[in-house]
């Protein structure tokens, strides 16, 4: 069984009634994600994987932001941190 072991695969929590397929595929170096109701409740890794982290979503860097140009005045620290003392939540200097 040929496995892309690059990504995450999701079964359900009754794919473990069939341990030797489920064996076969971290062996070939598949993470499972197990879920229960369609909620992920645990990782299966590949013993040389096991200290790596088992991430439910992307964790890796996105890109770049496109950050649109509001045509506001420029605010100093200086501003900003008076506003936030004055609402009662200062910056500590």
């Amino acid at each position: 069984m040929a496995t892309d072991s690059s990504r995450s695969e999701v079964v359900p929590l009754r794919a473990l009634n069939q341990p030797s397929k489920i064996a076969e595929q971290v062996e070939a170096g598949a993470t499972l994600i197990v879920t229960r109701n369609g909620r992920p409740i645990m990782g299966i890794v590949p013993i040389e994987r096991l200290d790596e982290p088992v991430h439910q979503f992307r964790t890796d860097p996105m890109g770049d932001l496109d950050i649109p140009d509001l045509d506001l005045p420029p605010v100093t620290d200086e501003e900003i941190g008076a506003t936030l003392r004055g609402m009662g939540g200062g910056l500590d200097d």
